[in-house]
């Protein structure tokens, strides 16, 4: 039985160097400063789903920034989709033919992504502004700046889908979702299921289009099949259910 397991990376399956506790192994540095971990359980139970299911890690990463990630042996993916949809990796390898498609959504907002980049970098309520692969934009807010208020108003004054995440925040072209992503995934493997795992808004479009949706227990989503999570113990419901 094929079955497509689409997983977030940051926050649901890896975690920050603010996260780690006893026993995480590093996979990122940055810098020369470890940024990103693993769970040693996770490890184990990822390998254990390599084996049976295609595991495709879904993310709003840049392509620099997933080919960062060392991956441990069992757990490297063949495929990994980044840029929140824009690109598809195969063997870290950027697919010509998907990114021709995606660009397609994407090149109509060019001029709104050059208004935008202009006008909010010099905002001194953002530490970086700047475009990502040529496909979004995105913000990092100061800490004290009213993020709830910004987006409000960001969104008020763009045809961009504007979503933010901590103090992040993002420009996606309406079409540019995970949702989107998952689709022609789907589409190019055929799986009989799907399975996918996030922890943010960002991630709700992708859970939607899934058989399974394995969610944060702190995101809000209606879903027939729909499993809430803590932490990485959602592997383990994977591999009860396969």
């Amino acid at each position: 039985m094929k079955i497509l397991f689409a997983c977030d990376l940051d926050n649901t399956l890896i975690h920050s160097y603010k996260h780690k506790i006893d026993g995480d192994i590093c996979i990122e540095i940055y810098n020369g400063r470890e940024q990103s971990f693993i769970s040693s359980r996770a490890v184990e139970l990822l390998t254990e789903i390599n084996k049976k299911i295609l595991f495709v890690p879904v993310t709003t990463r840049s392509v620099e920034q997933y080919q960062r990630i060392k991956w441990l042996d069992g757990t490297t993916p063949k495929f990994a989709v980044v840029s929140n949809g824009a690109n598809l990796l195969n063997n870290g390898e950027i697919n010509s033919e998907w990114r021709q498609d995606f660009y397609k959504i994407i090149q109509p907002y060019k001029n709104e992504f050059d208004e935008q980049t202009k006008k909010l970098s010099q905002n001194k309520n953002f530490t970086i502004c700047r475009m990502v692969d040529e496909s979004f934009l995105f913000l990092k807010c100061t800490e004290d700046a009213d993020k709830n208020k910004i987006v409000s108003e960001l969104q008020a004054a763009t045809n961009l889908n504007v979503q933010i995440s901590g103090l992040k925040i993002y420009f996606f072209p309406p079409k540019l979702t995970k949702g989107a992503a998952l689709l022609k995934l789907k589409n190019i493997f055929e799986p009989v299921k799907t399975f996918a795992a996030g922890d943010s808004d960002i991630d709700i479009s992708m859970l939607n289009v899934a058989d399974v949706a394995f969610a944060h227990k702190n995101l809000k989503l209606e879903h027939k099949n729909l499993i809430a999570f803590d932490s990485t113990d959602f592997l383990e419901k994977i591999l009860e259910i396969i």
